[in-house]
């Protein structure tokens, strides 16, 4: 089975690790508040929140105007904050709330890392490399959701790693099928990951078939009744069995005469402001009076007529948002865009590295990348639909430095090879079998 480590001083040894990096996590993101440029008030997601709270709807998206029912975003996130905002009457001690939540899943993620890390490799090294990227590459986004989605997807991959041949089956099944759920509702984009994992532990975990069968069908299948409960209530409040209503207005304002590849350049020469409905009275009015459906729908159609009509700007665009979803443009994001380019470039020979060995995990991290910056590459880039899929390319970057640090540590101490110096350096030595390799 792909488990996380059975030995108990090994355990214990992760156990520790997590907890000092989820401590410097903490401590990471109290000293990135500061810094902390971009107000989360005017974000969607805080608008269906106040709009859930204050009129008992799930509805108006666009802060400041109305716009009717929606699912423009899906409605976890916005759920908590709704939740927050009880809890907290105060504003400001709502959003000092909404700000540690953010912290600490954030600091959640670095805990985790070295444990899946662990599932990939045998080996928490590579993991923690990953989180001191992961750390010096986070932002603050209180008003989003990315932080919990991301944490969340690493619970998930632990979660049915270490149950999936359980006595229990279906009790555990259950739990992973909601929690998968709570991903959709988080991110639909978030499927992708979830289902390739599901696919991942179904072929190369080492339980009995039918329990993994009936494991694997039983967490898609609660998952997928979450996903239908909301879908129906769009159906029936805004007719349309839907998972998300905003492709069309982010496509729409990509893809013009005015638009940049980033979002920001978009916002900052006023084509956002412009195009969109969070931004543009005009594009608010047109979607209360037809629905969001239907704008949705209408919208997508206008922006596949000016690709038509401008087949080369596309083009361009696409490339230039292609290049942003990897390597993000530094005048705009600094010291942590230059992270996330280290442990990018570092992530292809660690990907190679990966596949050389033989390693298993390989086919679920190179299938992920390939597959979910897909939907990005058409609309604005953003750094923030990067976060939920940037841990697949630091535990390949943490991969390849391990090996890089072991190849020269061994060089300038003369040492064999595979020569280890104590049990634990033999359980955890990359050149050992990962519980996840092919050998």
């Amino acid at each position: 089975m792909i488990r996380s480590g059975a030995d108990p001083v090994i355990a214990s040894k992760n156990a520790e690790v997590s907890f000092f990096l989820f401590a410097i996590g903490g401590l990471v993101g109290l000293a990135n508040v500061p810094g902390l440029v971009m107000s989360s008030n005017g974000t969607e997601m805080v608008a269906l929140a106040t709009n859930l709270v204050h009129h008992g709807f799930y509805g108006n998206p666009s802060p400041g105007f109305s716009t009717g029912p929606s699912a423009a975003n899906p409605p976890m996130y916005p759920w908590i904050l709704a939740f927050l905002m009880i809890c907290f009457r105060n504003p400001a001690a709502f959003r000092m709330a909404e700000l540690i939540g953010c912290i600490l899943t954030n600091a959640l993620t670095a805990a985790w890392l070295p444990r899946v890390s662990w599932l990939f490799f045998s080996d928490i090294r590579p993991g923690i490399v990953a989180s001191v990227f992961w750390l010096l590459s986070l932002e603050l986004m209180p008003g989003w959701d990315v932080s919990y989605t991301t944490a969340s997807i690493l619970l998930f991959c632990l979660f049915t790693a270490a149950t999936i041949g359980k006595d229990r089956t279906f009790r555990y099944a259950i739990l992973a099928g909601m929690l998968a759920g709570a991903l959709f509702l988080f991110n639909p984009a978030s499927t992708l990951v979830f289902v390739a994992w599901t696919a991942y532990l179904l072929v190369w975990d080492g339980a009995a078939a039918r329990r993994k069968v009936t494991y694997c069908c039983v967490t898609l299948a609660i998952s997928g009744l979450i996903a239908f409960g909301w879908m129906l209530r769009n159906e029936l409040v805004l007719g349309g069995f839907v998972a998300r209503t905003n492709f069309g207005e982010t496509f729409y304002t990509s893809n013009n005469d005015c638009a940049q590849p980033n979002l920001i350049d978009d916002v900052l020469n006023g084509c956002y402001s412009e195009y969109h409905p969070t931004g543009s009275l005009k594009e608010a009015k047109i979607m209360l009076r037809v629905g969001e459906v239907k704008y949705d729908r209408a919208r997508t159609d206008d922006a596949k007529a000016w690709i038509r009509s401008h087949p080369a700007r596309f083009a361009q665009l696409t490339g230039a948002r292609a290049f942003y979803f990897w390597l993000p443009p530094l005048r705009l994001t600094r010291f942590k865009g230059a992270v996330i380019w280290i442990a990018t470039i570092l992530s292809l020979p660690g990907i190679a590295l990966m596949a050389y060995r033989r390693l298993r995990v390989t086919r679920f991290v190179v299938a992920v990348l390939l597959v979910y910056p897909l939907m990005y590459y058409v609309v604005m880039a953003s750094l923030r639909y990067r976060y939920p899929i940037l841990w697949l390319t630091l535990l390949p970057a943490g991969y390849f430095i391990q090996w890089l640090a072991g190849n020269l540590a061994r060089m300038m101490k003369k040492q064999p090879r595979f020569r280890s110096s104590s049990r634990l350096d033999a359980v955890s030595e990359v050149g050992s079998a990962p519980l996840t390799a092919k050998r």
